[in-house]
Protein backbone atom coordinates (compact mmCIF):
# COMPACT_ATOMS: atom_id res chain seq x y z
CA UNK A 1 0.00 0.00 0.00
CA UNK A 2 1.36 3.41 -0.91
CA UNK A 3 2.06 5.98 1.78
CA UNK A 4 -0.64 8.25 0.35
CA UNK A 5 -3.25 5.47 0.49
CA UNK A 6 -2.22 4.60 4.05
CA UNK A 7 -2.61 8.22 5.17
CA UNK A 8 -5.96 8.50 3.37
CA UNK A 9 -7.26 5.38 5.13
CA UNK A 10 -6.08 6.69 8.50
CA UNK A 11 -7.81 10.02 7.91
CA UNK A 12 -11.01 8.25 6.84
CA UNK A 13 -10.91 6.02 9.93
CA UNK A 14 -10.53 8.97 12.31
CA UNK A 15 -13.19 11.07 10.57
CA UNK A 16 -15.75 8.26 10.64
CA UNK A 17 -14.98 7.03 14.15
CA UNK A 18 -14.69 10.54 15.58
CA UNK A 19 -17.89 11.72 13.91
CA UNK A 20 -19.88 8.73 15.15
CA UNK A 21 -18.51 8.97 18.68
CA UNK A 22 -19.24 12.70 18.71
CA UNK A 23 -22.82 12.09 17.63
CA UNK A 24 -23.25 9.37 20.26
CA UNK A 25 -21.86 11.60 23.01
CA UNK A 26 -24.01 14.53 21.91
CA UNK A 27 -27.10 12.32 21.97
CA UNK A 28 -26.29 10.84 25.37
CA UNK A 29 -25.18 14.09 26.94
CA UNK A 30 -27.70 16.50 25.56
CA UNK A 31 -30.21 15.64 22.88
CA UNK A 32 -32.21 13.02 24.77
CA UNK A 33 -32.49 15.03 27.99
CA UNK A 34 -33.07 18.33 26.22
CA UNK A 35 -35.85 16.85 24.12
CA UNK A 36 -37.73 15.50 27.13
CA UNK A 37 -37.15 18.78 28.99
CA UNK A 38 -38.46 21.02 26.21
CA UNK A 39 -41.11 19.05 24.33
CA UNK A 40 -44.31 19.29 26.38
CA UNK A 41 -45.77 15.99 25.16
CA UNK A 42 -43.71 13.02 26.47
CA UNK A 43 -45.06 10.77 23.71
CA UNK A 44 -43.82 13.19 21.04
CA UNK A 45 -40.48 13.61 22.82
CA UNK A 46 -40.07 9.82 22.87
CA UNK A 47 -40.74 9.66 19.12
CA UNK A 48 -38.11 12.34 18.43
CA UNK A 49 -35.54 10.63 20.66
CA UNK A 50 -36.36 7.25 19.13
CA UNK A 51 -35.92 8.65 15.63
CA UNK A 52 -32.49 10.09 16.44
CA UNK A 53 -31.47 6.91 18.28
CA UNK A 54 -32.53 4.86 15.28
CA UNK A 55 -30.28 6.91 13.00
CA UNK A 56 -27.36 6.43 15.38
CA UNK A 57 -27.97 2.67 15.52
CA UNK A 58 -28.13 2.33 11.74
CA UNK A 59 -25.02 4.46 11.28
CA UNK A 60 -23.29 2.29 13.90
CA UNK A 61 -24.16 -0.85 11.93
CA UNK A 62 -22.88 0.60 8.64
CA UNK A 63 -19.78 2.14 10.19
CA UNK A 64 -19.00 -1.15 11.92
CA UNK A 65 -18.41 -2.75 8.54
CA UNK A 66 -16.37 0.16 7.23
CA UNK A 67 -14.28 0.51 10.42
CA UNK A 68 -13.64 -3.23 10.48
CA UNK A 69 -12.43 -3.13 6.89
CA UNK A 70 -10.23 -0.10 7.65
CA UNK A 71 -8.75 -1.82 10.69
CA UNK A 72 -7.87 -4.80 8.52
CA UNK A 73 -6.53 -2.72 5.64
CA UNK A 74 -4.32 -0.75 8.01
CA UNK A 75 -2.99 -3.95 9.59
CA UNK A 76 -4.16 -3.00 13.07
CA UNK A 77 -4.74 -6.58 14.21
CA UNK A 78 -7.67 -8.86 14.94
CA UNK A 79 -9.17 -6.74 17.69
CA UNK A 80 -9.39 -3.74 15.35
CA UNK A 81 -11.34 -5.92 12.91
CA UNK A 82 -13.59 -7.76 15.38
CA UNK A 83 -14.41 -4.97 17.86
CA UNK A 84 -16.28 -2.82 15.30
CA UNK A 85 -18.31 -5.85 14.28
CA UNK A 86 -19.29 -6.43 17.91
CA UNK A 87 -20.30 -2.78 18.19
CA UNK A 88 -22.36 -3.16 15.02
CA UNK A 89 -24.05 -6.25 16.46
CA UNK A 90 -24.93 -4.32 19.62
CA UNK A 91 -26.40 -1.52 17.49
CA UNK A 92 -28.38 -4.08 15.47
CA UNK A 93 -29.73 -5.77 18.60
CA UNK A 94 -30.87 -2.44 19.97
CA UNK A 95 -32.30 -1.27 16.64
CA UNK A 96 -34.16 -4.40 15.58
CA UNK A 97 -35.15 -5.95 18.92
CA UNK A 98 -35.08 -3.66 21.93
CA UNK A 99 -35.98 -0.22 20.54
CA UNK A 100 -39.09 -1.46 18.67
CA UNK A 101 -40.25 -3.27 21.82
CA UNK A 102 -39.86 -0.06 23.82
CA UNK A 103 -41.69 1.97 21.17
CA UNK A 104 -44.56 -0.54 21.08
CA UNK A 105 -45.50 0.19 24.69
CA UNK A 106 -47.72 3.27 24.92
CA UNK A 107 -47.59 4.32 28.55
CA UNK A 108 -50.40 6.84 27.93
CA UNK A 109 -52.86 4.20 26.70
CA UNK A 110 -55.97 4.04 28.89
CA UNK A 111 -56.12 0.25 28.60
CA UNK A 112 -52.46 -0.31 29.50
CA UNK A 113 -52.03 -3.99 30.36
CA UNK A 114 -50.79 -4.96 33.81
CA UNK A 115 -47.02 -5.15 33.91
CA UNK A 116 -46.55 -2.96 30.85
CA UNK A 117 -44.88 -0.23 32.89
CA UNK A 118 -42.40 -2.68 34.38
CA UNK A 119 -41.73 -4.19 30.95
CA UNK A 120 -41.17 -0.71 29.52
CA UNK A 121 -38.72 0.13 32.33
CA UNK A 122 -36.81 -3.13 31.79
CA UNK A 123 -36.60 -2.66 28.01
CA UNK A 124 -35.68 1.00 28.30
CA UNK A 125 -32.90 0.11 30.75
CA UNK A 126 -31.69 -2.60 28.33
CA UNK A 127 -31.66 -0.07 25.49
CA UNK A 128 -29.66 2.40 27.57
CA UNK A 129 -27.16 -0.32 28.52
CA UNK A 130 -26.78 -1.40 24.89
CA UNK A 131 -26.27 2.20 23.81
CA UNK A 132 -23.67 2.59 26.56
CA UNK A 133 -21.93 -0.63 25.52
CA UNK A 134 -21.71 0.57 21.91
CA UNK A 135 -20.34 3.92 23.07
CA UNK A 136 -17.76 2.33 25.38
CA UNK A 137 -16.81 -0.07 22.58
CA UNK A 138 -16.34 2.88 20.24
CA UNK A 139 -14.16 4.68 22.77
CA UNK A 140 -12.12 1.50 23.24
CA UNK A 141 -11.74 1.23 19.47
CA UNK A 142 -10.53 4.83 19.31
CA UNK A 143 -8.01 4.10 22.09
CA UNK A 144 -6.82 0.99 20.25
CA UNK A 145 -6.24 2.95 17.06
CA UNK A 146 -4.56 5.77 18.97
CA UNK A 147 -2.12 3.28 20.54
CA UNK A 148 -1.32 1.91 17.08
CA UNK A 149 -0.74 5.44 15.80
CA UNK A 150 1.54 6.29 18.73
CA UNK A 151 3.52 3.07 18.35
CA UNK A 152 3.91 3.66 14.65
CA UNK A 153 5.08 7.22 15.25
CA UNK A 154 7.51 6.09 17.95
CA UNK A 155 9.01 3.43 15.68
CA UNK A 156 9.45 5.99 12.90
CA UNK A 157 11.31 8.36 15.23
CA UNK A 158 13.86 5.74 16.37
Amino acid sequence: MSARTHVSLRILLWLLLGGWLGAMLLFAGGIARATFATVPDPSLAAKVVGLVLGRLEVSGMVLALVLSALGGALGRGRVAVVLPLLIGAICALNHYAVSPAVAAIDLTAPDLPAGAGARFAFLHRASVWLFGAALVGGLALAALHAVHELRREASRNR
